[in-house]
């Protein structure tokens, strides 16, 4: 049985959570905006890669300010 695959809302949901926007959202998985909007995009038809629900779904408010600091500091 397949698993049950992350829908934009429940993406969309997630980001709210982790305090992002949808373009930082994209900055931070390395994605392009037109990407990450596809992704968040209802009824739409591109699925969310499941390295990105993963990470999602673990990923801390905490550890996602880390990780855009150590963006930011290599920019």
């Amino acid at each position: 049985m397949p698993a049950k695959r992350m829908t934009p809302q429940e993406a969309r949901d997630h980001i709210a959570r982790l305090g992002l926007s949808q373009n930082a959202m994209s900055r931070l998985f390395r994605v392009n905006e037109a990407t990450g909007r596809r992704w968040l995009r209802i009824g739409g038809d591109s699925d969310i890669p499941r390295a990105v629900e993963i990470a999602l779904e673990l990923l801390t408010p905490a550890k996602v300010k880390k990780l855009i600091a150590e963006d930011e500091a290599e920019d």
